[in-house]
């Protein structure tokens, strides 16, 4: 066999191993969800049916799909920014609470017109955002804290926080909701209008056009692989000229503002206040990872698979009204994928610190 044929076929696999665990993946989940559907007393194929007409049967369910699937785009970008560069950071929830408190507070308060303040308010949830995972990597660079812990540990600190201020500081008096503590309500001129006359606003097209700056960014230029080394490999990268430091801070500011924008899309065209507990118990950072594992990081693919995994949610609460199948079994689809998913997030932990320990054996030798 030529070396030539070996490449091909070496591709070829890598090309199969990517795809073929998310596709077996979804199939386990459907597939044991159609068991529960089963034991339900329901139809399989008319439950099934219910959830994708729920969906993106018409331009009221695809709209609604599309506008869930917003701050779940944005979510899988921060993920596939530091993942693919072999920074194990998993505090875009932490990011994104921030990013929508600080965006709905600073559209509130500001006396400034309204697309100004859109614009501050947006400016205002990268900042924080990317304060925040800098935090990360500072703990990461100073004492070598792990990402997986830090970011763990301060996505918990930033929902507590948020939730502090939304009960005890900024509280709107005049909210008639006595079990959703909320900020003041947005005033029409200062949120994300929708598109068209449907219910996604424009915060949807700002998040395609990241995904298509990120694509740029990290496939058409040397900042992808120079990120991508000094994450992978800081000694082999200072060698070559990258400066490891300068990328980790680059990417976890990336990371930040990815989804600290996220949170503030979900602030300002949704939500149009901050609602104490949106973000944390919506999950969206959560299925913003699993849409960045079935894609393989690949951005266009999160975003498709952030979108498939909306409809999953915007389905499921069809489904229950159409058939007798509560949306706990979507809920369970989703957890199923991403308990499966999470096999892949071993391998990909477990292979970063293998070529960071052989290039420290390396650097010593």
């Amino acid at each position: 066999m030529t070396r030539e044929n070996r490449n091909w076929k070496k591709t070829l696999l890598a090309i199969a191993d990517g795809f073929s665990q998310p596709l077996v993946a979804v199939i386990i989940s459907l597939f044991l969800a159609a068991i529960v559907i089963t034991i339900c007393g329901e139809n399989v194929f008319t439950a099934y049916g219910a959830m994708l007409r729920g969906a993106f049967g018409n331009s009221f369910y695809l709209n609604d799909t599309l506008k869930r699937s917003t701050p779940i785009i944005m979510g899988g970008l921060a993920v596939r920014i530091a993942w693919r560069s072999g920074y194990e950071a998993m505090g875009g929830e932490g990011q994104m609470i921030l990013g929508a408190f600080c965006a709905a507070l600073v559209a509130y308060y500001l006396p400034v017109p309204g697309v100004v303040r859109i614009v501050l308010a947006m400016l205002a949830a990268s900042v924080v955002g990317a304060a925040y995972s800098i935090l990360s990597g500072w703990l990461y660079e100073r004492f070598q804290v792990t990402f997986i812990i830090s970011t763990l540990m301060l996505n918990y600190i930033a929902n507590y926080f948020a939730s502090y201020m939304t009960n005890y500081v900024v509280k709107d008096p005049d909210g008639l909701d006595i079990n959703a503590v909320q900020t003041g309500k947005i005033a029409v001129e200062a949120r994300l209008q929708s598109i068209f006359s449907g219910s996604v606003h424009w915060g949807f097209a700002f998040a395609l056009i990241c995904v298509a700056l990120m694509t740029f960014l990290f496939k058409k230029t040397s900042f992808g692989y120079k990120s991508r080394m000094g994450g992978l490999n800081p000694k082999f990268a200072l060698y070559g000229g990258v400066n490891p430091r300068k990328m980790l801070y680059l990417v976890m500011i990336i990371s930040g503002v990815s989804a600290g924008l996220g949170g503030a899309f979900e602030a300002l065209g949704s939500k149009y206040r901050y609602i104490d507990q949106m973000i944390f118990t919506t999950g969206y950072a959560w299925s913003g990872m699993v849409a960045a594992l079935l894609a393989n990081f690949n951005p266009i693919g999160t975003a498709v698979a952030s979108i498939l995994l909306a409809g999953l949610s915007t389905g499921g609460s069809a489904m229950q009204r159409s058939t007798i199948i509560p949306l706990e079994v979507c809920n369970m689809i989703e957890g199923i994928i991403t308990l499966l998913m999470s096999v892949r997030l071993i391998r990909i932990t477990q292979r970063g610190y293998k070529t960071k320990r052989k290039a420290k054996g390396g650097a010593r030798a």
